[in-house]
Parts: C-alpha cells; sequence; structure tokens
C-alpha cells in the first residue's frame, strides 16, 4: 500500500474505508434490501521484479486475474437497524514459473510453484443505532494510519473483529475496534491473531474537518505485547487563486515497545511533511521524511501513512532521512480526459549501518525513482476500464531491502454495479 501522499484527503479515506459509516440508506431508513449495494471488480496484474545484485532469486515475473464481489445491505428499518455484509473474492493464475514465483500475486506450494487459484468468502454483522454509530462484527477492511489494509498486489487482504463507529458531532469522525485475525493478500487462510501469534490490535481515534480545507488526524493502537503506537497529522489546503492552491500534510508516528525481549525493536519516531503546489493540470510536490528511535518503523499491511513510503521503498531505516521531488499532470489540460502522469524521485540519506537491524549494510544512502501512467477510458464499449503501468528503479546497499530493484507493474480493472 504505498503512495506519495497517502492521506491527502485522509479524513474522507478513514470515514469511507470499511464501509464503517452510517450510510445514506441507513440515515434514510431504506431498509435491509432496498439499501443494499453490489459490485464485482476484475483486475488483471502482470508484476515484474528483477533483484539486480544476483543475490538468491533473480527475478520475479507473474500475471494473474482477480474478481472481487462486495455485497453492502441497507439497514433494517427503526431507531435501531441491521444489516450484513459478503466479501467473496477469486485469484487465478495465468502465467507464472518455480524459479519466478513470489511475487506477491498467487499463493506459493512447498516446492515454490504458484498456486493455480485460491478463493475465500468472509461476512460481517452490523448494527446502525439512530443515524450516526454503527456496530460491527465479522470482517474488516480499516483504512487509519494504526490500522489499514493493504492493495498493493492482485487482491486485498482483510482483519477479522469488532469496531464502533460515530459521526454524531458534526465534522468529526471518532472510531475504535480490536482486530483478533489476519487475512493475508495471496492467500485464503487466516492467522490467529494480527501477528499470527494470537496477538490483537487493539485501535482508535479520529479525524475533525475543521472546514472544507483543513482537517486533523489522532489515532493510537496497542499490538498485544508487542508495541504501543500513536499518530498525529494534519491536511491542509490554502487556495491561492483561481485553479491553484498550496497543500501541506503533516505525518507523525510514535511507536514504543512493550517487550524488549524478545528479539523484535519497535522503538522509532517517523515523522513526514509533504508540500505540493497544484496549478491547473499540474502538481509539483516537495516531501521530506527523518526516522529516529532504536528502531526501524515496522508494520505488517497498510498503517504506513507517511510522504516517502512509495512503491517499492519506505525509507524507513534506522535513523534514515529523505526526500522527494515530484511532478504530476492530468492530460485533460491536452484533451485527453482520463490519462494522467506521474514521476518522483526519493533519495535517503543517514543510514545507521552499526544497528542490529542493518548487519552487513555498508552504504548509508538509497535512491528511488517512480513513474506512473494512469488511463480510464472514456466512452465506447470498453468505457470505464481503468489502466495503470507502474515503474520503479531502486539503487541501494545489496543487504538492505532486497538491494538494487527494477519492477514493472501493469494493471487492468473494471467495476460492474450489480446492485
Amino acid at each position: 500500500m504505498k503512495n506519495a501522499v497517502k492521506w491527502s484527503s485522509l479524513a474522507l479515506a478513514v470515514a469511507a474505508g470499511n464501509g464503517l459509516l452510517a450510510t445514506q440508506a441507513m440515515a434514510e431508513g431504506e431498509g435491509f434490501v432496498e439499501g443494499a449495494s453490489a459490485t464485482l471488480y476484475n483486475r488483471t496484474v502482470y508484476f515484474n521484479r528483477d533483484f539486480r545484485d544476483n543475490v538468491g532469486q533473480s527475478k520475479r515475473e507473474e500475471t494473474a486475474t482477480s474478481f472481487l464481489l462486495n455485497f453492502e445491505s441497507g439497514y433494517t428499518k427503526g431507531p435501531i437497524g441491521f444489516g450484513a455484509d459478503v466479501m467473496a473474492q477469486e485469484g487465478i493464475k495465468l502465467d507464472s514459473g518455480r524459479g519466478r514465483s513470489g511475487t506477491g500475486l498467487l499463493p506459493v506450494d512447498s516446492n515454490g510453484r504458484a498456486e493455480a487459484e485460491y478463493m475465500e468468502i468472509r461476512g460481517a454483522v452490523k448494527m446502525a443505532i439512530l443515524d450516526d454509530t454503527v456496530i460491527r462484527y465479522g470482517f474488516h477492511m480499516p483504512e487509519n494510519p494504526v490500522a489499514a489494509y493493504d492493495d498493493s498486489r492482485l487482491l486485498p487482504n482483510h482483519y477479522q473483529g469488532y469496531s464502533i463507529t460515530n459521526s454524531s458531532i458534526d465534522g468529526l469522525f471518532v472510531e475504535a475496534g480490536r482486530l483478533t485475525d489476519r487475512g493475508e493478500m495471496a492467500d485464503s487462510s487466516e492467522t490467529d491473531g494480527i501477528h499470527g501469534d494470537d496477538k490483537d490490535l487493539t485501535y482508535a481515534g479520529g479525524t475533525y474537518t475543521f472546514t472544507d480545507n483543513f482537517s486533523a488526524t489522532l489515532y493510537g493502537a496497542d499490538s498485544e505485547d508487542q508495541y504501543e503506537r500513536v499518530f498525529a497529522g494534519f491536511d491542509w489546503t490554502v487556495p491561492l487563486s483561481e485553479g491553484t492552491s498550496l497543500n501541506t500534510n503533516v505525518a507523525y508516528y510514535d511507536t514504543s515497545d512493550d517487550d524488549s525481549a524478545d528479539g523484535t525493536e519497535f522503538d522509532n519516531q517517523a515523522a513526514s511533511i509533504a508540500v505540493t503546489l497544484n496549478t491547473g493540470y499540474h502538481g509539483f510536490g516537495l516531501a521530506y521524511q527523518q526516522m529516529s528511535g532504536d528502531g526501524r518503523y515496522l508494520y505488517d499491511d497498510g498503517e504506513i501513512f507517511i510522504a516517502n513510503s512509495v512503491q517499492y521503498a519506505d525509507f524507513n531505516a534506522v535513523d534514515e532521512k529523505s526526500y522527494q521531488a515530484r511532478y504530476d499532470y492530468d492530460f485533460a489540460g491536452l484533451g485527453i480526459p482520463g490519462l494522467s502522469f506521474m514521476t518522483r524521485y526519493i533519495a535517503g540519506t543517514d543510514i545507521n549501518t552499526n544497528a542490529p537491524q542493518h548487519a552487513g549494510v555498508n552504504r548509508d544512502s538509497r535512491w528511488e525513482r517512480d513513474s506512473e501512467v494512469r488511463y480510464t477510458v472514456q466512452a465506447g464499449p470498453l468505457e470505464g476500464v481503468n489502466f495503470r503501468w507502474r515503474n520503479a528503479t531502486v539503487r541501494q546497499d545489496a543487504a538492505l531491502d532486497g538491494g538494487d530493484v527494477d519492477e514493472n507493474r501493469l494493471i487492468v480493472g473494471y467495476t460492474w454495479t450489480l446492485l
């Protein structure tokens, strides 16, 4: 789950993520069936990762397609309404090989071969109280800074647990939950506990939208017997003139280690600031990110809402500082709506090569260059089909995060609205 400025619209993303907010159907009491919605999404991915240091596996290259059916019921009528959600997904191998598996698109068997397919069905029950509170039990796909699902491969991962959300105060969204099991991407099974060790994750927090241009977010999480984590940040857009604005995103994590004897060092403070000037069809961005503490910023899925967590690297090594320059262009400015381009360059420095986590690392710097093209067909028989090409070039020490890498991803997707 990698994006240069992942939470530029964090208040909306958190409120919409996981389907937990009281929907318009709930507010209007449309009923279990009348307020239901269903979509079927197909995604096909070609993934090529070339390891340039020739240490271990030299290449991972696979192609797969998937189907994701998402059904969300409405709520039964009355001051307390009940509903249910169902998610069914299937991944299918199109091309792979024993020496090329391991991209994360498909499960890998004991012989190192990608399995032909995998599938799963998950469900959840939910209860709406009045028009502003939702209690949920079952599968979750949260999207907040301390608990977030990952959708960077073929199909997203998910969690099991229970949660409550509330939006009774205008502009304020708050939530709390406990996640007890975790389903990996490219796997139809679930682990007992978030990390496969019967350890649960508890989280709470929210976002307050002060104005249309400014919101602030505060979250906390406790990963049982492992770490405690706090996130704080804000998103601020300043209109400068007609069609021109300046956006500032600030993010800060403070993670403390609950058990220093378990062999994993969680102590870390991670901070970033990203500034983006949007003018006309252009976007110009700069970002700075810094790590401090005894360890790296460690995470499982998508809970890394900092500026320089990008396509391949997170620039989260011990004591690492990193700098980003980014450019975006919307080709609607040239009369081609639906087509966009992005490129960015990130340089990391001051990696603590003496830290135990970086044994064997000799080089204290690295860099990554990303390019991305997106296009959504605007009309005709393929209307709504979206294409995305992502390219990354990474140069770093061979003992750090996989060493030098060249990567290409081609993604084609389409959504059918069934209800």
